[in-house]
């Protein structure tokens, strides 16, 4: 398995934090962000990690270097910023085999290990990680249509749904065959490549994702009251 960590973004909308670092390099807890998300991958049993960088990405590259706790890092570059499938295709000379796929500016209270035994099982393609949400938190991530086996159905940002309380939680499992969805799907609305609907082109031709829910919390960090709200998170419980 090899982990794939996404942290190309600028961070617009964490001004003023942004301003003098790097998204990826915030602190939470006394560690970068994105130190938080790579030892999530590596506690997960990665072989190799690459993480895709942008925007100041040298200054991630010099942070991190050649290895974390052991497991190699290399690193791609997303030259043009075009959405998480864009993100894929930047890395795609870099991985091989199964990938587990984690937004770097996640934090996680909970084991990924599970994705990976649930990925490992003959009868899976991929997993999604879940989480519970409100409609209106879920606006900006995908809603997941979960079937009582666990079998996902559906993948979509605005899924009517009797189960639309399931959301995808920032952390997923694919077969190589992700690259050449990534490469199948038309620009979204949003004007990017988005990695939801390369997940929904698996499905929709027959590949098996399963979700796995969430042991603990997670947070997107994307603004500077998420940011707060992840120390606070750490902080409590540390205690």
């Amino acid at each position: 398995m090899h982990g794939l960590v996404f942290a190309a973004g600028r961070g617009t909308r964490l001004r003023p934090y942004t301003d003098g670092t790097p998204k990826p390099l915030l602190e939470v807890g006394g560690q970068p962000l994105l130190a938080r998300c790579v030892r999530a991958v590596v506690d997960a049993g990665v072989e190799a990690i690459t993480i895709v960088v942008g925007y100041r990405g040298g200054e991630i590259v010099d942070h991190f270097g050649d290895d974390f706790e052991g497991v190699s890092i290399t690193y791609a570059h997303q030259r043009e910023r075009e959405g998480l499938a864009h993100a894929v295709l930047a890395a795609e000379a870099h991985v091989e085999g199964d990938v587990l796929a984690v937004n770097g500016d996640n934090v996680f209270d909970g084991d990924l290990s599970a994705l990976v035994d649930r990925h490992r099982e003959s009868d899976v393609d991929g997993t999604v990680l879940l989480d519970r949400a409100a409609r209106n938190e879920a606006e900006t991530t995908g809603l997941c249509d979960v079937a009582p086996d666990g079998t996902i159905r559906e993948v979509e940002s605005s899924l009517e749904s009797p189960d639309a309380g399931h959301i995808a939680a920032g952390a997923q499992t694919h077969p190589p065959a992700l690259f050449d969805a990534c490469r199948a799907i038309e620009r979204a609305d949003s004007g990017e490549y988005e990695l939801v609907d390369a997940l929904q082109h698996l499905v929709d031709r027959g590949r098996r994702y399963v979700g796995v829910e969430l042991d603990g919390w997670h947070l997107n960090v994307n603004t500077p009251a998420d940011l707060e709200r992840a120390r606070q998170y750490v902080s409590d419980s540390a205690e």
